[in-house]
């Protein structure tokens, strides 16, 4: 819901349009006709508006998580510890702590406990190889917590034995709940398939992880949930992955802290149900998405830099940004999600396509080639920005939702397309502006104005002749005070722009490199200046289902 000072904007001033009817001269003003009418189609808007936009929040995704922390609930003080050096392949039976130090080639860890009794590892600078298997592996036990203590190295052989089953597939591998913890380092060299696997939870308390994989660096069946470490992942296909469809609180990502530099030949993070990203940074490379969900993406806060040869972030529902630095250098679309929310952060998006994009259906990661037609008009679909500091550079929409765009606060700056295939801003239903700021440039030939309903006046400008990319462009009141200012990264003939301090019946002037290029007044609620088929964003409906 849009609160604080962005709600004001949707009251009516009863008081103004009295004085203005009381006055002694009773011929019709103009100005006041469209002020009145503008004003009340957004009452109407607002009522809608506000009772369809109590939606989740990032929070909200991670509360509906089953989250397993049942490595808390160990008393480890019962146990006894047991020295193991590494000479011959070890065979753990029973629950307990087991101190392993030294060297293995040509063997490996296994551990087959009863199904209700805990193993605590604690990886000593620990060297373990095997050609035919995984270097650990955990057959059966309630939990599996391993403890890194200095350097630790694993590797495993390019072809398994025939003895395991297909599903074993991780240099680690643990059909029970996994957790690491400690502040020692491991490093794992993933030759047949993934670098460490869990059928089950699987958890990072702390420590230091560097992992080159085959296929997944780091895959858990329910749930990935890191709390803080280092990660260094290379992974030939997903980095960080999650698999479990059936049950709708398992699937997920959660991300608390931690330090991530991730290159992947497809997805980054991947999940079924969520991602949930509290804070960390994050350097991301990969050929697919960033960072994808089948779901729920909810961004609390951290450092993300993402370059991808698909979409920086994708989610098939929502996708929710409330704060952080995520910076997009390289994309085919950089945010995209059937329903688009961000309520704060600084946020720099480069794209190949859109820069946002709120559309029905899902992605396959094959660029869009199965996602709906970007001319349907959806209902569903929204994007909806409440604050921030938003930066797109795109060569296809800067920002296209199939259904609403709604601009409620923040600095919204777009660098648009310089094909008339494209707009700067597009929508399939409308756009509606109750607060903030916005300056979108770029072509003319599909250039979409604000709503007549919104709040917020906004000025469509079409310039005859193209402007070269580093042009800087002005908006300044009669007072010769800054409105609007920005310094294109490409070129356009078409500028839209929205501000609270751009007022109905206020004479400003635009510049162009310092020179003034032309003067107008503001008129109504949307304002066209220059020559140009507008294509005014008109409401259908004044919501969503």
């Amino acid at each position: 819901m849009v609160s604080g000072e962005d709600s004001k904007s949707y009251q009516i001033d009863s008081q103004d349009y009295t004085r203005a009817r009381s006055r002694k001269n009773h011929s019709f003003d103009a100005r006041w006709i469209v002020i009145l009418v503008a004003l009340v189609g957004v009452f109407v808007l607002a009522i809608v508006y506000n009772s369809s936009h109590s939606g989740i929040d990032a929070s909200r995704i991670e509360t509906g998580l089953d989250i397993d922390n049942g490595d808390l609930d160990i008393n480890w003080g019962k146990y006894a510890t047991t020295d193991i050096r590494l000479q011959d392949s070890v065979n753990i039976t029973e629950a307990g702590i087991y101190h392993i130090s030294g060297s293995l080639s040509g063997g490996q860890i296994k551990i087959s406990a009863k199904e209700n009794e805990p193993v605590k590892l604690i990886l000593d600078n620990v060297s373990i190889s095997n050609s035919d298997g995984p270097a650990i592996i955990c057959e059966s036990a309630d939990d599996l917590v391993i403890d890194l203590f200095g350097k630790n190295e694993l590797e495993d052989g390019t072809k398994y034995s025939v003895n395991y089953d297909e599903d074993i597939t991780g240099t680690i591998y643990s059909k029970a709940d996994l957790t690491f913890e400690g502040d020692g380092t491991l490093y794992i060299t993933a030759n047949y398939q993934d670098g460490i696997v869990a059928k089950d939870d699987l958890k990072f308390a702390s420590g230091t992880y560097d992992i080159a994989a085959v296929d997944d660096a780091i895959r858990g069946r329910d749930s990935v949930y890191v709390q803080d470490g280092n990660f260094i992942l290379s992974a030939e296909s997903d980095a960080i992955k999650t698999t479990n469809e059936e049950n709708p609180r398992k699937g997920f990502v959660l991300i608390e802290s931690g330090n991530f530099n991730i290159t992947a030949t497809k997805k980054g993070i991947k999940a079924i149900s969520s991602i949930s990203i509290k804070d960390g940074n994050f350097t991301i490379k990969s050929t697919d998405d960033a960072l994808h969900s089948d779901n729920y993406i909810g961004i609390a806060n951290g450092k993300i830099d993402i370059s991808t040869g698909d979409d920086g972030m994708h989610a098939d529902r929502k996708l929710i940004i409330e704060n952080g630095e995520i910076s997009i250098n390289e994309s085919y679309e950089g945010l995209e999600a059937q329903d688009v929310s961000i309520s704060g952060g600084t946020i720099n998006i480069t794209a190949s396509d859109d820069g946002i994009n709120a559309g029905g259906g899902t992605d396959s990661g094959d660029q869009a080639t199965e996602r709906k037609d970007p001319f349907d008009a959806d209902e569903n679909c929204e994007v909806l920005i409440t604050n921030g500091d938003i930066h797109i550079n795109a060569s296809g929409d800067g920002i296209d939702s199939n259904g609403w765009l709604y601009i409620a606060g923040g600095s919204t700056i777009i660098d648009g397309p310089t094909n008339d295939g494209n707009g700067a801003l597009d929508s399939g239903m409308g756009i509606v502006m109750s607060g903030g700021e916005v300056l979108a440039i770029g072509s003319s030939g599909m250039a979409e104005a604000m709503s007549t309903a919104s709040a917020v006046p906004s000025v469509s400008i079409y310039l005859p002749t193209t402007k070269p990319a580093n042009s800087k462009i002005e908006i300044k009141n009669s007072e010769g005070k800054l409105i609007l200012s920005h310094t294109s990264a490409k070129a356009f003939n078409h500028i839209a722009a929205g501000a609270p301090g751009l007022n109905i019946g206020e004479e400003y002037t635009i510049y162009l490199d310092g020179d003034e290029y032309q003067s107008f007044s503001v008129t109504g609620v949307t304002t066209t200046v220059g020559n140009g088929s507008m294509n005014q964003s008109a409401p259908q409906r004044p919501g969503r289902r």
